[in-house]
Formats: structure tokens, C-alpha cells, sequence
């Protein structure tokens, strides 16, 4: 099978090469790290076999802060690799993870390359967070003998589909997998039914609960506030990592909240940085004043304005910590929603829409704790917030649940890395 697999990747790549090219010359994004991907790695600092751990981008990246921290904690002395496969998780991990001794850009999943990049590397055990699946890559660490551990596995309805298509095959992949630690028991008997041998299969939770909170304190926020020109106390909405379709919604809904609170504030935050500049366009065509988080930075006295565009990587999850209610993008168009943990953990409101197939769980636990509101669409939306910019009671109360909800599934992390630690104390046996 994996004959067959190769052959369509290489057919694949014939055919996609010239729009492969386009997209390099065109996109800074593409160039990122297109060598390390492609394999040429420089040589790895110090010695030792590391820990590599996995993260596809910025959310994953955030998300194995916490883990990270306290894999290091507890074998201070092994090398620790982290790869991540987009430019803003690399640029978020160089920001947050200081622990890793190397950061890199993940490898092609080319016979020759992964090759290559596994023998550069020569980790001791390798940890993939959520569903990371690269047949040629995993099998080049099973002719190693290296384990492999899924930490924080799920399984979406629709990867599902298309898993169980190919089943016979990735029964194969799987079973070069040790651990499969899935968030819930229904994504552990998905993959069961993909194929993953039952015996290495838990349910470990998931690891986003065990969120590291920024340290900020009162006089922080009030310092953050002054740099984003907002007044003390000031009502501030926050839609975050926002997608193509979503800034016109978020913009109609803040001009209904500005007829009630003439007052109120928006901060935007696009969730890809190629869609500052269009966002921007959308921003003057609506006619309301704003400025660009980068401006504000480089002036010496920030300027007033209704709507901050957060053109910057990595201070989206401390600006949460000013919001009144928080909104959460990738939900009203299907992209399958982002990480509604984040305000939640400054016991912050938050709104999501209904297509959160990535977060199904987490969106399930805080509707069914009164701890975050799901709305069908744009009326909807309008509503909800205006209902909870009107009613400060009601947002305290759902910050508060949404907050107690994190709480009560904080664990995931030390599961993790017990299982980290059992698999290593194996293969030394």
C-alpha cells in the first residue's frame, strides 16, 4: 500500500508543481522554511537523542505550551525538538516555547526526505498532538524502532469520513503508533474503527484545558488598555481569529452595539496575517475610524479610535483579557471554529457560531454549563450581543461557568506526560 501511496504522491506533485512554483515566487508564506521542509537541516546543537514534539500550527503551538513545560520539568536533561508546519507556528513558537532547544519546520512526507530528516534528528521518542498522520514519516521512525505517541488525538466527524475510505491503509500507519491518547471516548473509537490497534488506544483529554494563562495583572490590563487607546473601563468587543465572510458580520454587529453604546471599542483580529490588508479594505469601506495595531506601537501617544485591527502575531490571547465579550472566529463560515478556551480562561463570555466541528467537545461542555453561547447566524449574533453588553450580571455569570469548566478538565497534560514517561521507560527496557 505504501508502493501505491507513493505513486499518487509523486503524481500528485507532477501535477501540482507548476501552481507549487506560483505560489513560492508569490507568497512569502510558502518560502517559509521550504528548505528545512525540504530536508536541508543544519546540524543539531549538543548532544543527545531528543523528545520531538509536533505542533501543526499557532493553536496547537499554544496548546503544547503547558505540556512542554513540564516535559522539560521532568527530564531536564534530554534535548527537546518542536516542528511546526505553518510560518505564524513558527513565529509563535520561537515567541513562547524557550524550552525547546530546536525549532523547526516538519519535513515533506517524501521516502527520501523524511529519511533524511529522521536520521538529522534522531529523536527517542516522537509526539504528534492532535491528528497528524504522515504514513512515510511514521514508517521511517518504526524502521528506527522510535516510539510514537498521539497525545490529545480527535477525530472530526468529516476526517472520519474520509479515514474510514482508506481504513485498509491507515490501518497499517496506525499501527506504527504506541500511544493513542484521544480527548474523548468518541474519538477513541474512531480511530479504533479507522484501524488503530484497541489495546494502545485512551482517553487522555485534552490537553487545551491545561491553558497557561498570561501573567497580567490590574495595572497590566490598564497599561494594555492605554496602548490600545482605550479608556478605563471602557466596553470593549473582541472577535478573534476572524475568517473571509466573518469581518462583515462582526462589523454589522459592532455598528448595532455602537447605536446602544456609542462608547464601545472592537478590536479585529484576522486569524491568517495575508488578510491584514483586505481586512483593512473592509475597515475604510464601513466608514468607521480605526487604526492598525502596528500603528499604535510606533506611535509615541496611541490614537483614539473605534476599531484596533490586531495586525500582530501572538498578543491576540492576552488582549483577551480586556473584553467585555468575546467572539470567536472559523464558526459562522465552515472552517470548524478556534480556540474558545482562551477568553474563557479570563472568565470572559464568549460567542461562537455553529460550525465548531474542530471544538465539538468543548463547545458541548460549555453549552451545557451555561458557559458560552453558540448562535446560528448573523441575527442571532446580534442579538446575544447586544443582550450581553446590556447585561453585565449575565457576563460575569457565563465567564464565571466557562471559567469553572476549565477547571474541572485541567488534567490532561499530566496524563500526557505519564504516558511519556511509561513509553520512554519501556523502550530503555
Amino acid at each position: 500500500m505504501y508502493i501505491l501511496y507513493n505513486i499518487i504522491l509523486a503524481i500528485l506533485s507532477v501535477i501540482f508543481a507548476p501552481l507549487a512554483c506560483a505560489a513560492l515566487l508569490s507568497r512569502k508564506k510558502y518560502r517559509a522554511g521550504f528548505l528545512e521542509k525540504c530536508g536541508m537541516l543544519r546540524p543539531r546543537d549538543g548532544a543527545g537523542r531528543p523528545i520531538w514534539v509536533h505542533a501543526v500550527s499557532v493553536g496547537e503551538v499554544m496548546a503544547a505550551v503547558p505540556l512542554i513545560k513540564r516535559i522539560k520539568q521532568r527530564f531536564p536533561d534530554v534535548p527537546l525538538v518542536v516542528s511546526t508546519i505553518t510560518e505564524t507556528g513558527n513565529q509563535t513558537a520561537h515567541r513562547n516555547l524557550k524550552q525547546a532547544d530546536r525549532i523547526m519546520y516538519f519535513p515533506f512526507d517524501y521516502p527520501f526526505i523524511v529519511r533524511r530528516v529522521v536520521r538529522a534528528v534522531n529523536p527517542r521518542v516522537f509526539i504528534m498532538l492532535e491528528t497528524e498522520i504522515w504514513p512515510n514519516f511514521l514508517r521511517e521512525l518504526s524502521r528506527r524502532s522510535t516510539p510514537v505517541l498521539m497525545i490529545s488525538g480527535r477525530i472530526s466527524e468529516r476526517s472520519f469520513r474520509n479515514y474510514k475510505l482508506f481504513s485498509f491503509f491507515f490501518k497499517q500507519v496506525l499501527a506504527q503508533v504506541s500511544r493513542l491518547c484521544m480527548q474523548t471516548a468518541e474519538d477513541a473509537q474512531r480511530i479504533i474503527d479507522i484501524g488503530a490497534p484497541q489495546e494502545r488506544v485512551l482517553v487522555g483529554g485534552n490537553i487545551k484545558f491545561d491553558l497557561q494563562v498570561p501573567p497580567i495583572t490590574l495595572q497590566e490590563q490598564e497599561r494594555l488598555r492605554a496602548d490600545f487607546g482605550f479608556a478605563a473601563g471602557q466596553q470593549v468587543f473582541i472577535a478573534g481569529s476572524t475568517h473571509k465572510g466573518e469581518e462583515e458580520i462582526v462589523l454589522s454587529v459592532f455598528a448595532a452595539l455602537r447605536r446602544r453604546f456609542p462608547q464601545a471599542a472592537l478590536i479585529l483580529a484576522p486569524r491568517h496575517p495575508e488578510r491584514f490588508d483586505e481586512t483593512e479594505a473592509l475597515l475604510r469601506q464601513s466608514g468607521l475610524p480605526y487604526v492598525r495595531r502596528t500603528a499604535l506601537q510606533a506611535a509615541p501617544c496611541p490614537q483614539r479610535a473605534s476599531v484596533v485591527l490586531l495586525d500582530t502575531i501572538g498578543e491576540l490571547f492576552k488582549t483577551y483579557s480586556m473584553g467585555t465579550v468575546v467572539f470567536i472566529g472559523g464558526s459562522l463560515v465552515p472552517v470548524g471554529g478556534h480556540n474558545v478556551l482562551e477568553p474563557a480562561v479570563f472568565g470572559k463570555p464568549v460567542i461562537f457560531g455553529r460550525h465548531m466541528h474542530n471544538f465539538r467537545e468543548i463547545a458541548r461542555m460549555l453549552r451545557q454549563k451555561q458557559a458560552g453561547i453558540q448562535v446560528a447566524g448573523p441575527e442571532q449574533f446580534m442579538v446575544e450581543a447586544l443582550r450581553l453588553f446590556e447585561d453585565p450580571a449575565a457576563c460575569e455569570e457565563i465567564g464565571r461557568n466557562a471559567f469553572l469548566v476549565i477547571q474541572e478538565n485541567i488534567g490532561a497534560v499530566q496524563r500526557s506526560v505519564a504516558v511519556l514517561e511509561d513509553e520512554l521507560g519501556h523502550n530503555a527496557r
